[in-house]
């Protein structure tokens, strides 16, 4: 295969990965000669910082225009624009979302409290400027920029959440130069466990960087993810006439030469061609081991629909996050046929 071939591939591979349009991956490759199509992060701090922005996003709790709110994702190897949609479902900010789940606060009101904090400890906003708000993790190098918003738009919801902050009781930790003692007692009430999320940051680091798959190699109208001990369990929802392409989108996630170090195992699968079953709804589970025995596995069922499911009520929704019309044609294609009729 001839270098311009292999160029090409990895440019489609970043492309279908990170969202960016496939001239733009074609570009970055070219300037930058062997660079892996999606690098993975760089260390350990860099994996851990990605995996609590993917743990946070507002993706998993409503309907976005892209899986778990973001539009695009910009992969460096020591650092990561993650382009995040504008809404959560029709009325609510994802940026604002998304930016305050992160944000460390300290509770210091006079009512009995459990002592974690606010937000994720140890993480840190290191400026707003019209690339994003910059997000650290105190005593490391690790970077990531939430993008999107104008610089007016973020320093407001970051002016609100201190007035909030002052008004119950909360006390900021994000602007702390240095790891707080509360911080660092929580952190250490269990220093195993957070060893051991660290050591499999890598991989909701690598879903990130990924994360566009879920919209690009299939089409699925609904993506969650959730935490599972230190795995992951995603749900992907079909419609019944929408093909579950599971085969295309495990390709990509475990590519052998850019992919990530997973292997996939089918658990169940009911990918019938046939009707045989009325049009019930099917349900194919799949397991990517990530190593270490099955806690750190990503769990997967990719769930179609009975025929016949009003899907009404979620098209309504994802019109109202900004979801493309051209992509809910593919995804919600029986909604499109009642509407033409």
């Amino acid at each position: 295969m001839s270098h311009g071939e292999i160029l090409t591939q990895k440019a489609r591979y970043r492309a279908r990965c990170t969202g960016l349009g496939h001239q733009a991956s074609l570009q970055y490759l070219q300037a930058l000669q062997g660079q892996d199509p999606v690098p993975a992060a760089d260390n350990r701090d860099q994996a851990r910082l990605e995996a609590a922005v993917f743990e946070r996003l507002g993706g998993t709790i409503d309907y976005c225009a892209h899986p778990a709110g973001v539009a695009q994702v910009h992969p460096g190897a020591d650092h990561l624009v993650v382009e995040l949609d504008p809404k959560l479902g029709p009325e609510h900010s994802l940026p604002e979302h998304s930016l305050l789940s992160l944000l460390p606060t300290q509770y210091s009101g006079p009512d009995e409290d459990e002592g974690a904090p606010g937000g994720i400890a140890g993480i840190r906003l290191l400026g707003i400027d019209v690339a994003g708000a910059h997000l650290g993790l105190v005593g490391t190098d690790a970077r990531v920029t939430l993008a999107g918003p104008a610089p007016a738009q973020w320093r407001t919801i970051v002016a609100t959440r201190r007035t909030e902050c002052h008004e119950g009781h909360l006390v900021p930790l994000w602007d702390a130069p240095a790891l707080t003692s509360f911080e660092s007692d929580y952190l250490a009430a269990d220093h195993s466990w957070r060893e051991e999320e660290a050591d499999l940051a890598w991989v909701a680091s690598g879903l990130l960087r990924r994360i566009a798959l879920f919209h690009t190699a299939s089409k699925p109208y609904c993506v969650r993810y959730w935490r599972h001990g230190l795995g992951w369990k995603f749900e992907l929802r079909y419609e019944h006439d929408v093909p579950m392409d599971h085969e295309a989108l495990l390709a990509y996630l475990t590519h052998p030469a850019w992919g990530m170090p997973l292997k996939a195992d089918r658990e169940h699968c009911v990918c019938k061609p046939c009707d045989c079953d009325q049009g019930a709804e099917r349900n194919c589970w799949y397991t990517l081991d990530a190593g270490g025995g099955r806690s750190g596995e990503i769990a997967i069922n990719f769930r179609r629909t009975r025929v016949g499911r009003d899907t009404g009520q979620e098209h309504e929704r994802l019109v109202g996050a900004g979801a493309a019309p051209e992509w809910l044609a593919q995804a919600l294609p029986s909604h499109n046929q009642r509407s033409a009729v």
